[in-house]
């Protein structure tokens, strides 16, 4: 997926998750106003943004989804495999982002005051929750190779941040045009996208290796000497 969709992709789920947390917030004032400061700074605050962070992760993942849907039912498939499992970098960012929600306050104040036992129980819910999403969201993967280029399609709820380091197998469409050359190793072939933008891992042998090379060559997509 190119930089400019990646990147509306990201703000545009940014915008719509601000908006989700102002509703509900709206939505839970009455009830609000009948429960103490502490409560609302050490349970409700955490637990919405909590929610958030889930909403922004299915929004952007259901975007791509979308986007890539509609390409895929203009292209004739040619191949279809299971997606790579995602790396622990990738998914780290998103339990960054939770574990900023819950202990940021103790990162500032170097004070164990700051973290209640509410705290720590939300903490390890949502965590064992995007754990188990995660693992839920790389099932949904594939790799499917058309006659106009590759698309990596499913819910994919890793947190994909513009401006960091490329994700491997990351959702998008990428035009053969736009792959600038591919590598076969033992078990699998990587696929290198222009202005190393980030690359596609696609675990493979016998006769689906042997499909994947001839399109490659026959869409004229350069080997890789080098890894």
């Amino acid at each position: 997926m190119s930089r400019i969709k990646k990147s509306m992709a990201f703000f545009l789920s940014f915008m719509v998750t601000i908006l989700f947390i102002t509703f509900i917030t709206i939505l839970l004032d009455p009830m609000l106003k009948d429960i103490s400061m502490p409560s609302i700074k050490n349970t409700i605050l955490p637990l919405l943004l909590s929610l958030g962070l889930l909403f922004f992760a299915f929004f952007q993942g259901f975007l791509k989804w979308k986007w890539n849907n509609k390409i895929l039912k203009k292209n004739k498939v040619f191949l279809e495999l299971q997606g790579d499992s995602f790396t622990n970098i990738e998914k780290s960012w998103i339990y960054i982002f939770l574990i900023l929600i819950y202990f940021s306050q103790l990162f500032k104040d170097f004070s164990l005051k700051s973290i209640t036992l509410g705290r720590i129980a939300l903490f390890i819910a949502f965590f064992i929750i995007i754990y188990f999403l995660l693992k839920l969201s790389e099932k949904t993967m594939k790799i499917v190779f058309t006659k106009d280029g590759v698309i990596v399609n499913g819910l994919d709820l890793r947190i994909d941040i513009p401006l960091g380091q490329p994700i491997h197998n990351a959702t998008g469409y990428y035009p053969y045009n736009s792959i600038d050359s591919y590598l076969p190793l033992q078990n699998k072939i990587e696929l290198f996208t222009e202005f190393e933008q980030g690359k596609i891992v696609v675990e493979t042998k016998g006769k689906e290796r042997s499909q994947i090379l001839y399109i490659l060559k026959q869409n004229k997509v350069e080997k890789r000497k080098y890894v």
